[in-house]
């Protein structure tokens, strides 16, 4: 897919307003999937006592995919592990082509390219990490991957077929994971504005993971094929909203927090809605369908 159709497909976005209900997901070819009130795969995102913040409760429920920062590979005060790319495709590659680092063994790399000086930070696991640590911002389990990869799948569009979770790249995964979290947290925030109850700490947290997930310092998986750049070009859009909806004290200003969630709410289902697209094997097909040549 050309430059050229993924800015086609960037300005036909909004048009998915339409496939998605209000953070339920569902491309057109389903009927909507009811949005459930609570998860237990969001608990650790958006339930933690109001002391911790998602970023640091998650990151100690998933040490064990976590990077050590200490290690004494990594130069002290420097962001990511120098590498090379013909390093990392010749340990990191699987079968498909794309890098792969486990989050153990640090996932954010300083490439170098032979013959350049330029070096670039690019984090080359499956989760969206701190990239001073390495960490995932929230937890990285294989039940919150159980729950979220059929909801971004058959649940949306039973009609179709998908790829399978070892087929997607990295980012498709790392959406999945985010996706989820903050359609659950995107239901909470709803749910504290219908019954302006703003102190409870399911909401507190909720507003604590998007403002986490918007910094600079969360870093998402770098694209390795032409779709990827556009899901992070709406994955970026929508951390951008998450940030501004985070800098609203909804108690002391409900018109502004309730217009900012609806972009929030808008730009997470465009992002949802391109992410179903993208794991259906004939992607292409549905593409063309929905956002034309």
């Amino acid at each position: 897919m050309s430059w050229n159709r993924s800015i086609k497909m960037f300005v036909a976005l909004f048009s998915l307003a339409a496939v998605l209900t209000a953070c339920g997901g569902g491309a057109k070819e389903a009927k909507p999937a009811e949005p459930t009130e609570d998860s237990s795969q969001v608990t650790a995102a958006t339930e933690k006592p109001a002391d911790q913040t998602a970023a640091s409760s998650d990151a100690d429920a998933s040490s064990d995919s976590s990077t050590n920062e200490t290690d004494s590979s990594v130069k002290e005060g420097q962001i990511g592990l120098d590498s090379t790319m013909d390093e990392l495709v010749e340990k990191y590659a699987d079968n498909v082509g794309y890098i792969r680092i486990p989050l153990d063994d640090h996932p954010v790399r300083r490439v170098s390219e032979k013959d350049s000086k330029n070096v670039n930070i690019a984090n080359y696991s499956d989760a969206v990490v701190d990239v001073n640590t390495g960490r995932p911002i929230h937890t990285d389990s294989q039940p919150l991957i159980d729950d979220a990869f059929p909801f971004f799948t058959t649940v949306q569009a039973p009609n179709e077929s998908y790829i399978t979770w070892e087929e997607a790249t990295n980012l498709e995964r790392a959406m999945v994971k985010t996706l989820f979290i903050a359609r659950e947290g995107l239901l909470i925030t709803e749910e504290a504005m219908n019954n302006k109850d703003y102190s409870n700490a399911s909401f507190v947290n909720t507003l604590r993971f998007f403002q986490q997930s918007s910094e600079f310092e969360s870093m998402a998986p770098v694209a390795q094929t032409t779709d990827d750049i556009t899901l992070t070009t709406l994955y970026d859009k929508a951390r951008t909203s998450w940030a501004k909806l985070a800098e609203i004290d909804p108690a002391q200003d409900e018109a502004a927090f309730a217009e900012v969630y609806k972009t929030a709410r808008t730009d997470a289902n465009n992002a949802m809605g391109f992410l179903n697209v993208l794991l259906s094997t004939n992607k292409e097909e549905r593409i063309k369908e929905i956002y034309g040549e």
